[in-house]
């Protein structure tokens, strides 16, 4: 497998660069933005990480014109910055999973193996994990031939899920993400919206929807 690290710090790239070629894999280096940018349009790589804040382009930005391009390599996003929005906006422009620095090995290894099982986009207007597919058109879902019908907001939080399996979605992102009114956030109005996805999209096993205590939720990838 061939990944592109896009990172300023030399240190940091060199390391990166180190831990994954001993675990091998093979790896292309980019020092700025722009350069990360062009290898990523023009390569096929099985995975890109990308920091955030990069000289000529940022991170935000690159993921956002490799979305834009057609492009569905899975992107692992590192970021100085430790907030939710930070976090969400990234998610927002197509990044699959975020990590914030300082970071583990053990972590980052984790991560990008996630990342390595899932599924991608069937086409753009559906997404797919294991036998669930999600119609970004017509709002429906399909679980193993069995049509699901879902209101708007189930539609929503799946949807949320399913753009980030094995991603842990807080209420507050939950919140941010689907409700405009946060004052929802302290109504039991997500975990109802759970319990109907739940019946609707785990009638059989493996479950996917996986409540991760003190957390939020998530898809399970380990079943």
């Amino acid at each position: 497998m061939r990944f592109l690290i896009i990172e300023d710090d030399l240190k940091i790239a060199e390391s990166l660069s180190y831990f994954f070629r001993n675990n091998h894999y093979a790896i292309d280096v980019a020092y700025d933005g722009e350069t990360g940018l062009r290898l990523a349009l023009n390569t096929d790589y099985d995975l890109i990480i990308t920091d955030n804040i990069l000289p000529k382009i940022n991170g935000q930005a690159i993921i956002y014109e490799l979305r834009k391009n057609k492009k569905l390599t899975p992107i692992l996003s590192i970021s100085i910055l430790n907030n939710t929005q930070n976090k969400i906006d990234l998610l927002k422009n197509g990044a699959d999973d975020c990590l914030t620095k300082p970071f583990s090995f053990g972590e980052l290894h984790a991560r990008v193996k996630a990342l390595l099982r899932r599924p991608q986009k069937i086409d753009d207007s559906k997404l797919s994990f294991r036998d669930l597919t999600l119609d970004l058109l017509s709002h429906e879902a399909q679980r193993a031939n069995h049509q699901i019908y879902l209101t708007t907001k189930e539609f929503s939080i799946l949807r949320l899920f399913m753009e980030s399996p094995g991603l842990i979605c807080s209420r507050q992102i939950i919140t941010e993400q689907i409700w405009d009114d946060a004052s929802n956030h302290l109504s039991n109005v997500i975990e109802a919206h759970i319990l109907h996805l739940r019946h609707k999209i785990d009638f059989k096993k493996p479950f996917l929807i996986q409540t991760v205590a003190g957390r939020g939720y998530k898809l399970n990838l380990n079943n």
